[in-house]
């Protein structure tokens, strides 16, 4: 006759199945977390300090310029105040090259290629990855906040050491193949900073829509 398992054979490897299951839940939450309580901490000491040189004592990751905007990025970069967001910017990178977009997101925010770059009054097209940095380990998850922004909110972008400003005016979710926003005509400059919605799925897209103030 087989061989009968004993019951708590059975048992043990449940349990480890068990510890296994939620030693995964962990990793995939403890980032998620982190990410949310580090935003809100910041938000408080931003609102409660209103005077650049105190929070920078706080803060002294962000370098205050004389009108109050953090970057360390200030040749090639993007900085969004609202949601901490100081990033380099890699310029021209071609969005269907898996390879080049792959490497650029590994650094920060990719440009594509093809559209507009900052100081041209046509739509700039950024795009970054949202999925925290332990469920994409090698890439950058710079845009995970990306879905806090709200219109009005501020958003510089630095080229080749100049700056240009813009103002959050709407945010939308889309399919992730729709590019109908690529043909907008409009005269004016504007930029749209797209990432993966919800945040670490491939499931749809959020994108945020800007426009150049100065």
């Amino acid at each position: 006759m087989p061989k009968r398992i004993a019951p708590y054979h059975i048992g043990i490897v449940i349990l480890v199945l068990a510890l296994v299951f939620v030693a995964w839940l962990l990793s995939v939450l403890l980032p998620i977390i982190e990410v949310e309580i580090t935003y809100r901490y910041k938000k408080v000491l931003r609102d409660t300090f209103a005077v650049s040189d105190i929070r920078g004592l706080i803060l002294p990751q962000f370098r205050f310029d004389f009108r109050g905007i953090t970057s360390t990025h200030t040749t090639d970069g993007i900085t969004i105040p609202a949601v901490f967001i100081d990033e380099p910017v890699v310029y021209n990178v071609d969005p269907n090259n898996r390879s080049a977009y792959l490497a650029a997101l590994g650094q920060g925010v990719a440009h594509a290629s093809g559209t507009a770059f900052p100081g041209i009054p046509r739509l700039g097209y950024y795009f970054a990855h949202s999925s925290t940095p332990n469920l994409v380990r090698q890439y950058n998850a710079v845009f995970y906040l990306l879905g806090k922004l709200n219109p009005g909110d501020e958003i510089y972008i630095w080229h080749a050491g100049d700056r240009f400003d813009y103002k959050v005016t709407e945010k939308k979710i889309t399919a992730p193949d729709d590019v109908s926003f690529l043909q907008t005509n409009s005269p004016a400059e504007t930029i749209v900073l797209q990432t993966c919605w919800p945040p670490g799925t491939t499931l749809q897209r959020l994108l945020v829509f800007a426009a150049r103030t100065q």
